[in-house]
């Protein structure tokens, strides 16, 4: 079932273009890396690496999501014996793995160089998981982007706030309660490459995605199946 499934939206998300733009934009985002000075680096590459895996995969996600509902696409497979946890996965990992061809292309084209793509690998899908997922869970009550406008913003900004704090544009000690929005310690792996991140930082930060993955799994899953399978409203 998950291997009919994987095919599927790979046929789907091809055919409507959805996965083309999302790859597409990571190669934007590397050429527009191309036109900073190399001292800038640093400090964008991990800005555009946490949009392309996480805040546009959280608005992409959705949109897959609307076009399901008005297609009709959820409501036939409701009367499958398909479980709907292997639809969620199946969403999540594909969007993982174009997030990390996003990523290689941010990396090689903005950088002109490889190095340290392994940190990026591992934090990017991570972060990828977790708010593909998200994304999954939010977006299932809502019919289109007009409505899922305002939780793409809120999103949006809670997610840029650690790396504000990160560069010390926050300074009170209650800016602390940002480590654990799920763009944190994604930071670290893509801070990576560019400066020198503790193994222990490196295995806490993993450790904390996989808790927000358990997590946002469990809003998935509820979510999912009470908006976008029973239609609640």
């Amino acid at each position: 079932m998950m291997k009919n499934l994987l095919k599927t939206n790979l046929i789907v998300g091809f055919r409507s273009f959805v996965y083309p733009i999302y790859v597409l934009i990571g190669l934007v985002y590397g050429l527009m890396l191309m036109a900073f000075p190399e001292k800038y680096l640093p400090t964008m590459v991990p800005l555009f690496l946490l949009f392309e895996p996480g805040l546009v995969g959280f608005m992409f996600v959705g949109t897959e999501i609307f076009a399901e509902k008005k297609d009709g696409a959820i409501s036939a497979l409701a009367v499958t014996p398909m479980e709907w946890r292997s639809y969620i996965l199946a969403k999540t990992a594909i969007m993982s793995v174009l997030s990390v061809i996003g990523a290689v292309l941010i990396m090689a084209l903005g950088t002109r160089s490889l190095s340290g793509l392994p940190y990026v690998t591992v934090g990017v899908f991570l972060c990828s998981v977790v708010y593909t997922l998200l994304g999954i869970g939010i977006s299932a009550k809502y019919r289109d982007l007009d409505d899922y406008f305002i939780p793409i913003m809120a999103v949006l900004v809670v997610s840029l706030l650690p790396f504000a704090h990160y560069h010390g544009y926050l300074t009170n000690s209650l800016w602390k309660v940002l480590y654990i929005v799920p763009s944190y310690p994604a930071l670290y792996f893509f801070k990576a490459p560019f400066v020198d991140v503790s193994r222990d930082t490196l295995a806490l930060s993993a450790a904390v995605l996989l808790l927000w993955s358990g997590i946002a799994y469990h809003i998935a899953k509820i979510r999912f199946y009470r908006y976008a399978v029973e239609g609640v409203r």
